[in-house]
C-alpha cells in the first residue's frame, strides 16, 4: 500500500475556472488534522505548480530532494511528483497551479517547446529567482483572474503564465530553441521510457522504438534535459525505484523485479552506482 496520498487538482478546495489556481499558500495550510490533506507530510499532485515564495525562508522537498528557498525564489513542480512543505518555515507566498490539459490546450506549442522546465522536471524541479519578473506576473495574474472576461479568460491567463515562464528562461541563462518536431519527437521518447523502463534500459532499443540513430536520440535529450539518452534513462529507473522504496513497504527484492532487474544483484549495484548508497540505506533514511 502506497504511503503517500494523492492530491488531485479538483480536490485542493479552492474556486476553480479552465484547470488554473492562484493559492496563497497560508490557505493551503488550512487543513484539518482528521484529513489526508496534510501539506506538511509528502503527497503526490496530479497537477503543475509554480511556488512563489514572497516572505521568508523555506525547505521544500521534492522527490526526496531538499531545496532551500529563498524570498524570490520560484520552484517548478511537475505532475505526478512527490513533494511537501516545511513545517517549520515561518514563510508565505502563492502557489500557481494548472492541469495538463490547461498547458495542453492553452499554451502554444512553439512556446512550450521552449520552455525546459516541463521538459526535465522529472529529474530535477527548476529553482529559480527573479523576484522582478515574479512580481510584475502576481500584480497582473491577480487583476486578470478578478476580472470578467468569459471564455476568454483561459486564453489571457495562459498568455500571461507563457511570458512568465519564458522570461524566467530567458533571465537564467537556459534559453532554449527548439523545434516542435524536436520537441514532439522528445515526447515520444518519454512516454516509452515511462512505459518501457522495466522491460529495457539500453538506449539503442529506444533508437529502434523512434526509429532514429543513436546520435539523433543523444542530441534530443541533451538539448531538453542536458543529459545523454543513457543518464535519462537511469536516472528515470532510479527516481522510479525511490518513489517505490519510501511509498511501499514491497520487499526491495520485489521492487527490483518491478523496476526490470531479474536479478537483485545487479539491482542494488545500479542503485549505489547511481545514488552512492544501497536501495536499504535510502529506505531507512525515508522511514
Amino acid at each position: 500500500m502506497e504511503k503517500f496520498p494523492d492530491t488531485k487538482f479538483e480536490s485542493v478546495g479552492y474556486k476553480k475556472e479552465f484547470g488554473f489556481q492562484l493559492v496563497e499558500m497560508k490557505d493551503l495550510f488550512s487543513f484539518k488534522p482528521d484529513t489526508k490533506k496534510n501539506p506538511f507530510q509528502p503527497h503526490r499532485i496530479n497537477f503543475f505548480a509554480i511556488l512563489l515564495l514572497t516572505e521568508g525562508e523555506m525547505t521544500h522537498e521534492v522527490d526526496f530532494v531538499e531545496y532551500k528557498m529563498t524570498e524570490g525564489d520560484c520552484l517548478f513542480i511537475s505532475k505526478d511528483q512527490i513533494h511537501k512543505f516545511d513545517k517549520s518555515g515561518n514563510y508565505n507566498g502563492y502557489g500557481v497551479i494548472f492541469t495538463e490539459e490547461f498547458m495542453l490546450h492553452h499554451l502554444s506549442l512553439s512556446a512550450f517547446s521552449k520552455i525546459s522546465f516541463f521538459h526535465n522536471n522529472h529529474l530535477n524541479p527548476s529553482l529559480f529567482k527573479d523576484p522582478g519578473n515574479r512580481d510584475l506576473f502576481l500584480v497582473a495574474l491577480k487583476r486578470e483572474l478578478s476580472l470578467d472576461l468569459g471564455k476568454a479568460k483561459a486564453d489571457v491567463v495562459a498568455s500571461m503564465l507563457t511570458v512568465f515562464l519564458l522570461k524566467t528562461q530567458l533571465n537564467t541563462n537556459r534559453a532554449l530553441q527548439f523545434y516542435p518536431n524536436d520537441y514532439l519527437q522528445f515526447m515520444e521518447f518519454r512516454k516509452l521510457v515511462s512505459s518501457k523502463y522495466t522491460e529495457t534500459r539500453t538506449a539503442k532499443d529506444y533508437t529502434s522504438f523512434l526509429n532514429i540513430t543513436h546520435k539523433q536520440l543523444n542530441k534530443l535529450c541533451k538539448e531538453f534535459t542536458k543529459k545523454t539518452t543513457k543518464e535519462y534513462i537511469n536516472n528515470y529507473i532510479v527516481l522510479e525505484a525511490k518513489r517505490k522504496l519510501a511509498a511501499t513497504n514491497l520487499p526491495i527484492k520485489h521492487i527490483a523485479y518491478e523496476c526490470g532487474f531479474s536479478e537483485m544483484t545487479n539491482f542494488l549495484k545500479f542503485f549505489k552506482q547511481i545514488t552512492g548508497i544501497t536501495p536499504k540505506q535510502f529506505r531507512e533514511i525515508r522511514t
